[in-house]
């Protein structure tokens, strides 16, 4: 007998591929708006401001602004899992 294209007569589960939710899934997606808005930025800046020494700072502030955001973010997540994770053992 060939093999049939048809569906098998027991149903299958199908196994997938899932992750569990990260704490930190919120500084990912914050991270990836900053790039977004970043190129955008970086492409128009020239029209934002004239001055060459202007621009620069510019885009220096946006770029240190954001990575004060991502840290400032990050470090709190980080104590809060560390807080949840030390009252757990505390509980113990």
């Amino acid at each position: 007998m060939a093999h049939s294209k048809r569906e098998p007569s027991l149903p299958r589960q199908r196994r997938s591929f899932t992750v569990a939710a990260s704490p930190f899934n919120g500084v990912k997606f914050d991270l990836a708006l900053i790039v977004v808005v970043g190129v955008v930025v970086w492409l128009i800046h020239d029209r934002l401001i004239d001055n060459g020494l202007g621009q620069t700072l510019f885009l220096a502030g946006y770029g240190v602004s954001a990575m004060i955001w991502l840290m400032v973010k990050t470090r709190r997540i980080e104590q809060a899992q560390r807080a949840k994770a030390d009252s757990f053992h505390g509980q113990e």
